[in-house]
């Protein structure tokens, strides 16, 4: 017992002795940007011989009066205080404590590797927190994560990779309620108004591939924010604009708030579905551009002085569950809106995404995305093949694949193909659409 003991002791010693020396031999100043860390500083899932230790098992309340000496020797010591220092001692008081921590540590101090982790997540995504208290308990949530990745990797069925992401700090249910639509499950609406006849066009033969950003029908990827749930306008103001693109030649930048504020009053950021955004849309005779009506990301009252309706629709439709017939409309007119699980999306960092079924309800519809186009990864020896999805998010750039993200297509994959939703445009008098390139 003596022995295991120092053991654990000559380990945290070893671990503060790292701290000192990574923290105070290279300062880097608080307003530059640090490069990207290195492979060897990281401990990816989808690499080999890297397993996180249980976060049950990491976590002990008795840090916390180490951390308090540690705030009280910081305040009387006039020498440069780096954030490091303090995580350090708080991680070596952890690491002191849990004693059974030690069988699930791989060797060569995986917990200094840990707190390298977080350290880079927090320059990476500029994360900053109020207090020690603070740091500990999204110190915590982001090892949870990195256990919740390994899981996800360990049952993946298609080629995604997950690991830390912007949002490795957030709880289970931070995320859903800051990214998710609390709504009921949706119904189908009342009434649909198409033009034309999109089930002619979809039963025609169409290609193996598609990918409208190659033609630059697709407008940027954008960020709706932590704070106002409205992905489902910016995927309706997304199809819009690319639809526009397409069939009358002409880009836009259209108004995602406008949306917002007058398809519902004042709930907009609780959620919505896309089927009475395009009927806002409808009724009011097109969208103003974002320039005049720009996001704020808020419900605010709809402000119609602010209007000039630039971009009309003629009505719009819920496609059939059939992701052959989806595939036809997206290859043939444009982008089109789908409803689906996003659960396993925090983690998500890329590759195609392929989960059972109990991973990713079908029947449990909490985000929007736009479909931009489809292909099939070719068959090769040894590795995954299938057909997939290509969907434009609404977190930004920094997210995913350059905010976009890839999922198994044929298999209702996370309930892809439940509620597909497209408005229609008619064609130009003056040119022919655009036609989808190949992926």
């Amino acid at each position: 017992m003596h022995a295991q003991k120092l053991h654990q002791v000559l380990r945290a010693f070893h671990l503060l002795l790292w701290c000192s020396l990574h923290s105070f031999s290279q300062p880097r100043p608080p307003n530059i940007t640090p490069p990207p860390p290195t492979p060897s500083s990281i401990c990816g899932f989808h690499s080999t011989g890297c397993r996180p230790p249980p976060a049950s098992s990491l976590f002990v309340p008795q840090h916390l009066q180490l951390l308090s000496l540690l705030t009280t020797a910081k305040d009387a010591a006039p020498v440069m205080w780096p954030a490091t220092f303090p995580l350090c001692f708080m991680l070596c008081g952890v690491w002191i404590s849990a004693s059974e921590v030690q069988a699930a540590l791989p060797p060569n101090l995986i917990m200094t590797q840990m707190v390298q982790m977080f350290q880079d997540f927090m320059r990476q995504f500029n994360k900053t927190y109020e207090s020690q208290e603070e740091t500990h308990r999204r110190f915590k949530v982001f090892m949870r994560n990195l256990e919740v990745s390994h899981v996800l990797q360990v049952s993946e069925l298609g080629t995604a990779q997950y690991g830390i992401t912007r949002f490795s700090d957030l709880t289970e249910h931070e995320f859903a309620k800051m990214y998710g639509m609390s709504l009921p499950s949706p119904a189908p609406p009342v009434k649909q108004l198409s033009y034309p006849n999109l089930g002619n066009i979809a039963n025609k033969s169409i290609s193996q591939s598609c990918d409208w950003r190659k033609a630059g029908a697709v407008s940027a990827v954008k960020d709706q924010g932590p704070d106002c749930r409205s992905c489902w306008a910016f995927a309706t103001v997304s199809n819009i604009e690319a639809l526009w693109n397409i069939h009358q030649h002409v880009p836009r930048n259209l108004s995602v708030q406008e949306v917002i504020d007058c398809a519902y009053k004042k709930t907009g950021c609780q959620g919505g579905f896309v089927w009475d955004g395009l009927l806002a849309v409808f009724k009011n005779r097109g969208l103003s551009s974002s320039v005049l009506y720009p996001y704020v990301g808020r419900n605010q009252p709809c402000q119609e002085h602010r209007r000039k309706k630039v971009t009309p629709i003629y009505g719009y439709e819920v496609l059939p569950r059939d992701e052959k017939y989806i595939a036809g409309i997206v290859a043939s007119q444009g982008p089109v809106t789908a409803l689906f699980n996003m659960k396993v999306l925090q983690n998500y960092k890329k590759g195609i995404l392929r989960r059972p079924s109990q991973d990713c309800r079908p029947d449990h519809l909490d985000h929007v995305g736009v479909i931009v186009g489809f292909n099939e990864v070719k068959s090769r020896r040894g590795s995954w093949t299938g057909p997939y999805w290509i969907i434009q998010n609404s977190w930004g750039e920094h997210w995913g694949e350059q905010g976009y993200f890839r999922l198994h297509r044929g298999t209702n994959t996370c309930g892809i193909a439940m509620y597909a939703v497209t408005a229609t445009v008619k064609d130009s008098e003056r040119k022919k659409p655009v036609l989808c390139p190949a992926a």
